[in-house]
């Protein structure tokens, strides 16, 4: 019996689950002494868990969670996605002060939030590896997500939070999100050294320094003439490149944590439906 023909194509596959993607990273955790490396991961193990916790995201199943000593990244469902970004990044930005305000390091983070078809396979090598994943982490390690830190006085501003161009329009701008798109300023994403450059979202819970009273605060277009009375002022923002404020709704997470500018002390919600 003859075998049926083979098409000369390359095969088709079956699209991935898509994920919810979150990762931080410690600033500057370098410059600890390396017997100080292993506390930092527990503390900012345990106040990344206390966020979600106290965000009523403890129901929230995460998938392939990896630490990196200093960082700690994760895949979760994206309908949890609108919920990460709001109230989770405010929790956490205030977790962080009050531990900034006792005698250990300071943990000052960026945190970076993305959505995308991520492949599954529990328990071996490669399981959530994709695109998406290493474009998760490539916004947290970005010039703006970097330089936005930088700027903002470094005991006011523990989190900034930058979300992809997906994240943004799909759970901001398309109203899922507590948070209004006018609290969020369109960045170009570059990562010096990769080949990666997109659009994406900055949002800083407690803007402060530069991010206020910037020399560059003027280059920012005018909110009302941009949005109307009615929508809530976002704060100036640094220029980066082309860099200005826009208004959204919606999104998915990945945070960037930072030791930078670490300084030493004298010391339910309901579960959204799921789908999939």
């Amino acid at each position: 019996m003859p075998e049926p023909l083979r098409s000369p194509m390359p095969e088709s596959h079956p699209l991935p689950p898509f994920h919810g993607l979150m990762a931080v990273d410690v600033k500057d955790s370098t410059r600890l002494p390396s017997r100080e490396h292993a506390q930092l991961s527990r503390t900012l193990t345990e106040i990344v868990h206390q966020g979600l916790e106290l965000a009523g995201l403890k129901e929230m199943p995460r998938e392939f969670e990896n630490h990196s000593g200093d960082g700690l990244a994760f895949g979760f469902d994206p309908s949890w996605v609108p919920h990460v970004i709001s109230p989770f990044a405010d929790v956490l930005n205030t977790l962080l002060q009050e531990h900034n305000a006792g005698p250990g390091p300071h943990l000052r983070l960026r945190m970076s939030l993305h959505i995308g078809p991520v492949p599954r396979s529990p328990g071996l090598p490669g399981d959530g590896n994709a695109a998406p994943r290493s474009e998760t982490h490539r916004l947290l390690d970005s010039v703006p997500a970097r330089e936005w830190l930088a700027r903002a006085d470094a005991d006011a501003t523990p989190l900034v939070l930058i979300v992809s161009d997906t994240v943004y329009r799909r759970v901001v701008v398309d109203g899922y999100c507590a948070l209004p798109a006018a609290r969020f300023a369109e960045v170009h994403a570059e990562v010096a050294g990769k080949d990666f450059a997109q659009t994406a979202w900055i949002y800083v819970p407690s803007p402060s320094g530069d991010l206020l009273t910037g020399s560059d605060a003027a280059d920012v277009p005018d909110h009302e003439e941009a949005v109307g009375k009615t929508a809530e002022p976002a704060p100036a923002a640094p220029r980066q490149g082309g860099t200005r404020l826009q208004f959204v709704e919606s999104g998915v997470a990945v945070m960037d944590s930072t030791m930078g500018d670490f300084h030493h002390h004298t010391e339910s919600r309901h579960s959204p439906d799921r789908n999939s």
